[in-house]
């Protein structure tokens, strides 16, 4: 009994600090993101690709993610990509067909798969056509399976231009994670800008950005939220592979190094993407599609 009692006053102690930790990280107006950053990656092998081909120097697309994985709180998450500008298109041995001018229309593919295995079965894929550059998000629908707890799975998004002649497919890995104390915090949360640092501050990546993007659609002119979802999205991008150094033929140079003008470039552009476009993707019912 008194083992019992023991384990239940420390259990309460724990509770207690992490809610701390949860308020405090909202508590100050001077708060920073980038002085409170938590280990935000999963560790899992590195063997997704977060961003897929060129356009100048940016990736054509690229998943906000984490190449090592990342997690959520959420069922069913929203999720976010960019789209590069198609002006900045140029002609090298890692580009789609250039386009010159413009809007093209695209075709966009969502799949989730049932773990993070490049080789993973597809468990919901849905698909719908856009035109635009700028940066994309999807919610996981109703009509889709909630994320499985404590499992990583894969998300893939698979852009398809020039009628079909060109394709570039980008994934990253997810896991849900159930934190009754985090999730109470977000709860008592005034707004998406605490909601956001209160995930933030306990290494949920994928809730953060999105909490940062939806406050930021309504206030447009809050230069410290701004900053503080760019220092998030830099803090889960610069070891990403798509930033790092490459030849004048698009291969990595060995040792990896990031090329920071590469890295600044995409913020500049993201930035200028306060909100995001939600794309209507339909679900597609009865296929397993090509890895």
């Amino acid at each position: 009994m008194t083992s019992t009692k023991t384990h239940l006053k420390i259990s309460i102690k724990r509770a207690i600090a992490l809610s701390t930790i949860c308020i405090a990280s909202v508590a100050s107006p001077t708060f920073l993101v980038s002085e409170a950053f938590a280990k935000y990656g999963l560790g899992l092998p590195k063997s997704a690709s977060s961003g897929g081909a060129t356009r100048g120097d940016l990736p054509l697309i690229t998943i906000l993610g984490l190449e090592d994985g990342a997690k959520t709180l959420a069922a069913r998450p929203t999720l976010y990509w960019y789209v590069a500008p198609q002006n900045t298109a140029t002609t090298t041995s890692t580009t789609v067909p250039q386009i010159n001018s413009g809007k093209s229309p695209f075709k966009v593919t969502f799949f989730l798969r049932d773990s993070h295995d490049r080789a993973a079965k597809s468990v919901f894929v849905a698909e719908g056509k856009a035109d635009d550059s700028g940066l994309y998000k999807f919610t996981l629908p109703e009509n889709a399976p909630e994320l499985m707890k404590g499992k990583a799975q894969r998300w893939q998004i698979r852009w398809q231009g020039n009628g079909g002649a060109s394709q570039v497919d980008v994934y990253a890995s997810i896991r849900r994670d159930d934190e009754p104390v985090v999730s109470k915090a977000i709860a008592a949360a005034k707004n998406d800008l605490e909601k956001a640092r209160i995930y933030a501050k306990n290494a949920y990546w994928y809730d953060a950005l999105d909490a940062y993007t939806s406050w930021l659609s309504k206030n447009p002119k809050d230069d410290v939220a701004l900053t503080e979802r760019s220092d998030l999205v830099k803090a889960g991008l610069n070891n990403n592979s798509v930033f790092m150094k490459r030849d004048e033929q698009g291969k990595l140079i060995l040792p990896a190094e990031l090329d920071p003008k590469k890295l600044a470039n995409f913020l500049t552009k993201l930035d200028e993407s306060k909100g995001a476009a939600s794309i209507l993707l339909q679900p597609k019912i009865g296929t397993r599609p090509s890895l």
